[in-house]
């Protein structure tokens, strides 16, 4: 089943499962994607990427595994704090899509991440804009980390072997860095 498919099945059951007032947001998802379902469906995968730990949904199961997701999710009664969080993600997807930034800094570190085709690098970049955005991390652990991510990319675009990326490795890092701040601070 292609992305497309597979998104319009997902309207389809969310329209069925959302309340009127929740509605607008997904309206508002698709208005941001201008309705582009393929691209919406490469977001999902990368946000479930995220929910997951680090477990890539496959391309046949984005459908499945966005259900099961805001299943988990309206058990807790919180399906509103799930599309909240969709609708905050998808802005940091396409600031990293269309390189759409004035941060000189993370816009070199996108270039660098779809220049050498690095999309694997996509969930962890949003979940960094996300913890910056959400001041969860100061401006030195952010810098570091940009770095820290184009050092990667480009190391594994010039090796001849591909080093996998592993999100629980990169949220490890930002963890050490963060902590270090205490030490920088301290000094």
């Amino acid at each position: 089943m292609d992305y497309i498919l597979q998104i319009e099945k997902l309207n389809k059951y969310l329209e069925f499962n959302l309340d009127i007032k929740d509605k607008i947001l997904l309206k508002q998802l698709l208005a941001n994607f201008n309705n582009d379902l393929n691209l919406i469906g490469c977001f999902l995968k990368d946000f479930l990427t995220l929910e997951n730990n680090g477990q890539i949904t496959s391309d046949e199961n984005i459908y499945n595994d966005f259900v099961l997701c805001f299943e988990k999710y309206k058990s807790k009664n919180k399906e509103l704090h799930l599309l909240n969080k969709v609708l905050e993600y998808s802005e940091y997807y396409l600031t990293i899509v269309f390189e759409d930034t004035q941060d000189r800094v993370l816009l070199s570190t996108i270039a660098s991440i779809n220049s050498c085709f690095a999309m694997e690098y996509y969930p962890f970049m949003m979940e960094l804009i996300g913890k910056k955005i959400n001041t969860k991390i100061d401006d030195i652990t952010y810098a570091l980390m940009l770095q820290c991510i184009s050092d990667a990319v480009f190391k594994n675009f010039q090796s001849q072997e591909q080093y996998s990326v592993n999100l629980l490795d990169l949220r490890e890092k930002l963890e050490e860095y963060n902590s270090s701040k205490n030490e920088r601070i301290a000094i």
